[in-house]
């Protein structure tokens, strides 16, 4: 008997059905039959909208700038290093040394259920030289995106011809991710003008799996899809800053703008479609039905514009803002877009010193607070996936020295609870040590 076939909602990205439904489609049909409303359970990894796109975006920076609000476009300090307008590295006297690691607590919902996650990783390092009065570089590496998630969707087939209908899992799974090492150059062209360029390598690998199981089916042939990429490429930034005033002590304001440049990413895909059966709890191979070996291809990245206004009071207090438009839904893997769309973000923030002129060690630290916000970039069920996030930090300069040590903290949250979604509130824990100080100096003895 040859039944329909209609997946449950948590289905498989597009770009995957393209490659493997003239082959699995058909077989499956032949098996089993109409689905009807399902649950999603989420287990304890991670977040699962990094099922889609380019996965779970990281922050690009230290608790510094992340205290802030994340901005970067038009942000140019003597102890912070701005790796997202490659234009801010032309100023600063002092060889900046960067390191920093995150943690990050989640509890994930849906209307059925809940659960805690937690995860800690390197968050990045990076070091920036200046070349002389006008000139300065930074080198840095950071995660950007990690596929780091498990969710299961349960669901019943009903077989039809009188037949009790029976239980259908589907099973996602991802590890791996994207890591991004950075290398950019500034030029103080003007007093009030600033430029610069940066090289991005990009590099990683993501595993996805798709698994459909049918536990309480003995004629039921399940399924299981492993979709394996392996990126390694470049983009290119560039970016400028311009400062009316840059000598001024009060209210010294500065307009700054960054590009990342359009990209076609070198991208090699591996995947294997198979049916297989499960006997005593083993699972047993029965077929292939696709299996695709070192396909080549490009992952396509699209334009990301920032634009800001930074105002400060050299060394007392700094406040800002910041726009972000990106167009998603121009995202490509192998030609196939996925549920992208369309992104804008805005950022708002600023720091303050407790009390510059004080002698105490309390009175030099520095106190941060931000605000991000942005529909998303994700939209799933006709809904965009909500992005939001309140920020706070504090900076403890270490005695003796002009080195600082950063702790931020992020309070957000990805996603919403309609249409059958899950909702992430999380709090994220940011520490970085910034080490500064003079290197490269020739001393001179009578």
């Amino acid at each position: 008997m040859h039944h329909q076939f209609l997946p449950i909602r948590w289905n498989l990205p597009s770009h995957r059905f393209k490659l493997i439904s003239e082959g699995i489609c058909g077989l499956i049909c032949l098996a089993v039959g109409f689905i009807v409303p399902a649950v999603a359970q989420i287990n304890n990894f991670g977040s699962p909208y990094a099922r889609f796109g380019m996965g779970e975006f990281q922050p690009l920076g230290g608790a510094s700038l992340q205290s802030i609000g994340g901005m970067q476009a038009a942000i140019t300090h003597p102890q912070w290093i701005n790796t997202e307008n490659p234009a801010s590295l032309a100023l600063g006297a002092l060889t900046r040394v960067e390191m920093g690691s995150q943690a990050r607590f989640s509890n994930l919902q849906t209307n059925q259920q809940s659960l805690l996650k937690s995860n800690i990783n390197l968050a990045h390092l990076a070091l920036a030289i200046p070349l002389g009065k006008s000139w300065g570089t930074a080198l840095s590496f950071a995660p950007m995106s990690l596929h780091n998630y498990d969710v299961l969707g349960s669901g019943l087939v009903q077989p039809g011809g009188g037949q009790n209908p029976y239980k259908v899992d589907e099973y996602y799974t991802g590890r791996g991710g994207i890591n991004r090492l950075f290398w950019g150059i500034g030029w103080q062209v003007h007093p009030q003008w600033r430029v610069g360029y940066g090289l991005n390598a990009m590099f990683g690998q993501t595993i996805k799996e798709f698994r459909r199981v049918f536990p309480d089916s003995v004629q039921a042939f399940n399924v299981r899809v492993q979709d394996q990429w392996s990126v390694l490429g470049a983009y290119h930034q560039v970016g400028i800053q311009f400062q009316p005033r840059p000598k001024a002590q009060r209210g010294s304001g500065t307009w700054g703008l960054s590009l990342r440049l359009p990209a076609n990413l070198p991208l090699r895909q591996n995947l294997l479609a198979e049916r297989f059966t499960l006997i005593a709890g083993n699972l047993r191979i029965r077929d292939t039905v696709v299996q695709v070996a070192g396909q080549e291809g490009d992952m396509h990245l699209p334009l990301q514009a920032a634009m800001g206004y930074w105002v400060e009071n050299a060394g007392k207090s700094g406040f800002g803002l910041e726009g972000i438009y990106e167009p998603l839904s121009g995202w490509r893997v192998m030609g196939v877009a996925d549920s992208m769309q369309d992104r804008w973000t805005l950022k708002v923030g600023g720091y303050r010193v407790a009390k510059p002129s004080g002698n105490r060690a309390t009175d030099q630290f520095i106190y941060r607070s931000g605000l991000r916000f942005s529909p998303g970039g994700l939209r799933l069920r006709d809904r965009s996936i909500h992005e939001m996030a309140v920020y706070a930090g504090i900076g403890v300069p270490l005695r003796r020295s002009a080195s600082v040590l950063n702790l931020g903290l992020e309070l957000g949250r990805w996603g919403r609870l309609d249409h059958g979604l899950v909702q992430e509130d999380f709090v994220r824990v940011n520490l970085t040590l910034n080490l500064n100080d003079r290197w490269f100096i020739r001393r001179v003895y009578d």
